[in-house]
């Protein structure tokens, strides 16, 4: 019990720093968290509850999740997830599936990223949201920029808290600071449930690839991951070559930011 005790502190403690170090979330914001139903997302939403509960952060919190059409999924669950941690959900149905099938010319994976931003910023509007929190980890952000890197040439990550002057909104990543092993730890020591991605394109696309680099680093160098964190956060201005500007591609077969921005 107390291994436990001290790894959830140790964990809050890194989501609270992002928090903070991010501006994330001020007294009486209303935050709608994106729930897919997987791993991430769903620890996402038990981690802010948490943190509503017994931190200082004063906030309301909302959980909304999307069926996009991809066959019959059971959200009993996450129901009564959100009943016990006493966070209202929202679940709204979306023809996604039908819309990317109709677009075959469209790369798959980036216009369901695009549509489910859209949907669920608009929901969050709706709900008179200022926040909308999405599941990303550190190995999405790692995943993310190697996606630039090789496919546009470019070295970018998504950002930690992203305002959108077009909605208002502001778009945050609460964990960002924690590797992927820590919601899949987490989800497994509270029992919590899980989704499986019922896309038929899960398992396909370039960010598995990256994923399957990013473990190899992390194997050969177990320090990997934080070092790479430590980098963003320290780069070496002076010792970057000299900028070419108006470069705009996309990475084939994912959107970016990390896997559309319902959360994952």
């Amino acid at each position: 019990m107390g291994r436990t005790r001290n790894y959830r502190r140790w964990f809050l403690t890194r989501v609270k720093k992002a928090i903070s170090d991010y501006s994330m979330i001020s007294d009486g914001d209303r935050v709608v968290a994106g729930v897919s139903g997987g791993k991430d997302s769903t620890a996402l939403l038990f981690i802010l509850a948490y943190l509503k509960s017994y931190s200082h952060l004063r906030f309301e919190l909302e959980a909304v999740m999307l069926d996009l059409g991809w066959g019959e999924v059971d959200f009993g669950p996450h129901r009564e997830l959100c009943r016990r941690l006493e966070v209202p959900l929202h679940i709204r149905a979306h023809p996604v599936a039908q819309i990317i099938s109709e677009k075959a010319d469209m790369n798959p994976c980036a216009l369901c990223g695009k549509l489910r931003a859209g949907i669920l910023n608009n929901i969050a509007l709706d709900l008179g949201a200022s926040r909308v929190a999405l599941g990303h980890h550190l190995d999405d952000v790692i995943e993310t920029w190697f996606l630039n890197l090789i496919f546009t040439g470019q070295m970018k990550t998504f950002l930690p808290s992203t305002y959108l002057s077009n909605t208002g909104l502001t778009l945050i990543r609460p964990l960002v600071y924690l590797p992927e092993r820590v919601t899949v730890g987490l989800v497994r020591s509270e029992e919590l449930p899980v989704i499986t991605n019922p896309c038929p394109y899960n398992g396909f696309t370039k960010r598995d690839e990256m994923k399957r680099i990013v473990r190899e680093l992390s194997a050969r160098y177990p320090d990997f991951r934080e070092r790479f964190l430590t980098g963003l956060q320290n780069v070496s201005l002076e010792n970057l070559w000299k900028q070419r500007g108006g470069f705009r591609s996309r990475p084939p077969g994912d959107g970016v930011p990390a896997r559309g921005e319902q959360g994952s």
